[in-house]
């Protein structure tokens, strides 16, 4: 009896020990699971977040496309701008410089234009940030055409990097009702030769540059303007860029920085021969006493002619 009994003994605590660790086994078991169910519920709400995020990004995307054209709309408005005041820079610049450029102007179709700084004015035409430059306006009379200048240091079109290309500009004037269109007047343009002028006397002639075209009365440029200006029309080849950019002791034409182009409207038909002589005359004399001059020579050579 005893032997049996101490044998059932054993085996109720063998039972008891089993059950003992398989209730800490479940008690693991329910944890892990409790655990796994909070962190499932846990990532079910952060996928009904991130849901949630999801569901408004477009509509951030949306706004943040919008704000970012709104920022290069601004940034666009800016440049412009900025454009603008530099154009209105260079333009009062042009207005300054142009307050010295005329040294003479007579209400007879003639300019004396001063350029300064010219090789600064070459380098902008080469780099093509400014590629021309206009002389004052002025009237061929008191109640005549107004016309301007225009200049490329480096060439227009065809003539770029090769040639100095110089043009008239026929504006709107004040007068214009009242004129002949199309303007049909020779133009003749001169650089002038400075070290000739300076250093020699008048026994040397000088090395001007001359060159004339008479208008297309066809084109556009010289009918009656219909806005402030008509398209610029004239030499595009009008001196060479190689003698022109010779280095400064060997330059005739840019001397102290500077450069001198005449301008003459010829509204009587003078020969061309006469050019020379015309540009040759001292600018200080009086107008009358230019006139004089001319009409002199003309008569003088006409003379010849006839002997």
């Amino acid at each position: 009896m005893n032997s049996d009994s101490s044998k059932a003994d054993i085996d109720i605590d063998e039972g008891n020990t089993s059950l003992s660790e398989a209730y800490k086994r479940l008690s693991i078991i329910t944890k892990t699971i409790e655990t796994n169910h909070d962190e499932l519920l846990r990532i079910d709400d952060d996928i009904f977040r991130f849901g949630n995020q999801i569901s408004i990004l477009p509509e951030q995307l949306n706004d943040i496309q919008t704000e970012i054209s709104l920022e290069k709309a601004h940034i666009d408005a800016i440049s412009l701008n900025q454009n603008v005041l530099k154009q209105n820079v260079i333009s009062l610049k042009q207005d300054i410089e142009n307050e010295g450029q005329i040294i003479k102007q007579e209400p007879d179709g003639t300019l004396v234009w001063k350029i300064t700084n010219v090789r600064e004015k070459i380098y902008d035409a080469q780099s093509e940030r400014t590629t021309s430059v206009y002389s004052p306006p002025f009237y061929t009379s008191i109640s005549g055409y107004k016309i301007s200048v225009r200049l490329y240091l480096n060439g227009d079109g065809s003539a770029r990097g090769t040639h100095m290309s110089i043009f008239l500009v026929i504006l709107r004037g004040p007068y214009d009702s009242l004129l002949k269109w199309p303007f049909s007047y020779r133009v003749s343009f001169c650089l002038c030769d400075q070290r000739t002028m300076i250093e020699k006397n008048g026994t040397v002639q000088p090395k001007h540059i001359i060159e004339s075209f008479r208008p297309d009365i066809n084109s556009v440029s010289f009918r009656q303007p219909c806005s402030a200006m008509n398209i610029a029309s004239g030499i595009p080849k009008f001196f060479s860029l190689s003698e022109f950019n010779q280095p400064t002791n060997e330059n005739l034409y840019i001397v102290n920085d500077t450069i001198y182009i005449k301008t003459l409207i010829d509204f009587i038909g003078m020969p061309r021969s006469m050019l020379p002589f015309i540009f040759n005359i001292n600018i200080a004399f009086p107008l009358h006493i230019q006139h004089k001059l001319i009409l002199d020579e003309i008569k003088r050579r006409e003379e010849q002619n006839t002997n």
